[in-house]
């Protein structure tokens, strides 16, 4: 009998190779199987290639994998998809693959959202319930997302509908208790399930799988963290889904740490076995000048910004004053400095929460625009409880300078150069029949886009987190969505919450009002486009500013994330492979 081991030997003995050409003739059904001994074992765009012949040891690797899936010459597990319903979604040959291999342990699957991260952990959730008795445990961070994945689960999966439970903090603990003995896949929050562990009402000793959607967030003390370790003593089986860990190889090394990830699976668009299903998304940045008008507004700003760092720096808590090279990352991580050296640092304190408001302010008018200035400026004065700081900005004659142009700009129609070609770009698109979403980092913005293209005679509806003056329930936030997916309307303007945890549907186009720094929600906000089908994405740009800077930055860090990515893989190979020959 043919073992795994003989397939990473040298040469094939010919009286073995004769008997692997004999097993394979006559073999047909899946494609990976089919008559490999006379065919060439390449394929292109979903067809064979006749590029060569293979080798006496790739005949032995597939004739070793006759029941079994097999890709980039690496030796898969067996899969018993027995349980996965037929028809249910389309079986492609890298999911099978990324599925196998999910199987040797604990494993970072890394793709796109297109690609089907879910549909590989059903692949993998369908042959551990049909070759063991323990459930499936499928985490996820939000609510909606576990009814989402849930009600996937139960699509995909022919189990009983009502042994898929989703487990959340709205179900009592003791109600929670008694679910858990008649399921078969458990959907739920972090928080919930840690709870359960913690009080003895759940053991993850009882659960096959681990499944870890937004696997990026097993970080520092997010509950992913401490059931990542349960799980390890548990013995289960592990399987974390990300679009975007990150870009920085210490925080991948301890989502891997934290969840026990023994190997890292990546998948993209541009991969040769994936780019037969992959929808291209067309990505465009759109710059724009800021008008005279503007600039006039930021010199009186960065005036009052440069008199703040000159006086820190003068106290000895900067070591330069220059506007190019203070971000609001540095002036943060003056606080804890500022907060030992009380109370000699009481008025470098105020100064510094005076800086802080300034260069938002310059935020605001750079990437944002007129109404959002306007809206910060006078809430400062409408503050019931106002600090050292604010009395100090209010007081300064500056300030009743900047309201005043402000206001006459907001009321004699002057926007944001951004303002108007968003409303140019979505109007075109919906015009063309197609759906939108617009992304803006401000609440403020949100709803003045909304007013805007509201305006143009779209139908438009906002989106927006639950905490706060106006924000949204997970009830309206769902209500919403439905109505959206249901075409009740054609532009979605929404804050970050829908950069993950709901359930979004897919779009046409996606526009950022303005570029993000981090590479995780750049992937995010882009995968809302291009599932089913080829989707845009624009990123407006006011030229010269921190957008610009935003811009390059995560475009740096996503591909910086992806060689980070395949470094670590190959350094848990070789960890591994050194355990191995430790171990023999």
């Amino acid at each position: 009998m043919l073992r795994q081991q003989d397939c990473f030997l040298g040469d094939v003995h010919p009286d073995v190779l004769e008997d692997v050409r004999q097993r394979l003739r006559g073999v047909h059904g899946n494609a990976l199987r089919a008559r490999l001994a006379d065919e060439p074992l390449y394929r292109r765009n979903g067809k064979y290639s006749h590029l060569r012949t293979p080798t006496k040891k790739e005949l032995l690797i597939k004739a070793y994998c006759l029941k079994t899936f097999v890709w980039g010459w690496r030796v898969l597990a067996e899969l018993d998809l027995s349980l996965l319903r037929k028809g249910a979604s389309e079986l492609r040959d890298y999911q099978l693959a990324a599925a196998s291999e999910a199987l040797k342990g604990g494993t970072l699957l890394v793709m796109p959202t297109a690609l089907g991260k879910t549909f590989v952990a059903a692949l993998v959730a369908a042959h551990l319930l049909a070759t063991s008795p323990k459930k499936i445990l499928f985490l996820t961070p939000t609510k909606p997302l576990a009814m989402q994945q849930a009600k996937r689960m139960r699509e995909l999966l022919v189990v009983p509908q009502e042994s898929v439970l989703v487990v959340t903090g709205e179900i009592s603990p003791a109600k929670r208790a008694a679910q858990y003995a008649s399921a078969r896949i458990v959907c739920g929050t972090p928080q919930s399930v840690e709870n359960d562990v913690l009080t003895r009402r759940l053991s993850l000793s009882e659960f096959s799988l681990i499944i870890f959607d937004e696997a990026h967030r097993a970080v520092g003390s997010y509950s992913y963290s401490f059931l990542g370790r349960q799980a390890r003593e548990s013995g289960a089986l592990v399987l974390a889904l990300t679009a975007s860990p990150s870009s920085k190889p210490e925080k991948i090394r301890e989502i891997c740490g934290n969840l026990g990830i023994e190997r890292i699976e990546i998948k993209t668009e541009s991969d040769e076995d994936v780019r037969g299903y992959a929808q291209k998304i067309k990505l465009d940045w759109e710059f724009v000048e800021l008008p005279p008008e503007l600039l006039g507004l930021r010199d009186i700003l960065r005036e009052q910004l440069s008199e703040c760092l000159q006086s820190l720096k003068k106290d000895g808590y900067l070591e330069s004053a220059d506007l190019r090279r203070i971000n609001k990352r540095i002036l943060l991580s003056l606080r804890p400095l500022l907060a030992k050296d009380i109370p000699k640092s009481y008025g470098s304190l105020s100064t510094l929460a005076k800086a802080m408001n300034f260069m938002h302010a310059i935020d605001l008018l750079e990437s944002q625009g007129i109404a959002a200035l306007y809206e910060f400026l006078t809430g400062l004065k409408q503050r019931e409880e106002k600090t050292k700081a604010v009395l100090a900005i209010l007081a300064d004659h500056r300030y009743a300078k900047l309201v005043a142009r402000t206001q006459t700009l907001k009321e004699g129609g002057f926007e944001h150069p951004k303002m108007r070609r968003m409303r140019e770009i979505v109007g075109s698109a919906v015009h063309a029949g197609k759906s939108v979403i617009v992304f803006a980092h401000f609440r403020d913005s949100v709803s003045e886009i909304e007013r805007q293209l509201n305006a143009e005679g779209l139908r438009v509806a906002q989106l927006v987190g639950r905490s706060g003056d106006g924000g949204m329930s997970q009830k309206e936030q769902h209500a919403l969505l439905e109505k959206f997916r249901a075409k009740g309307f054609d532009v979605l303007v929404a804050t970050s919450v829908a950069e993950e945890g709901l359930d979004i549907p897919s779009v046409d186009l996606v526009v950022f009002y303005e570029p993000v720094p981090s590479e995780i929600r750049l992937i995010q906000r882009r995968g809302r486009t291009g599932r089913a089908h080829a989707g845009s994405v624009i990123i407006l740009v006011t030229k010269g500013t921190k957008d610009e800077a935003f811009l390059w930055i995560s475009r740096a860090r996503e591909k910086k994330m992806r060689e980070t990515l395949q470094g670590l893989r190959g350094e848990l190979s070789r960890k591994k492979q050194k355990g191995l020959e430790e171990f023999s």
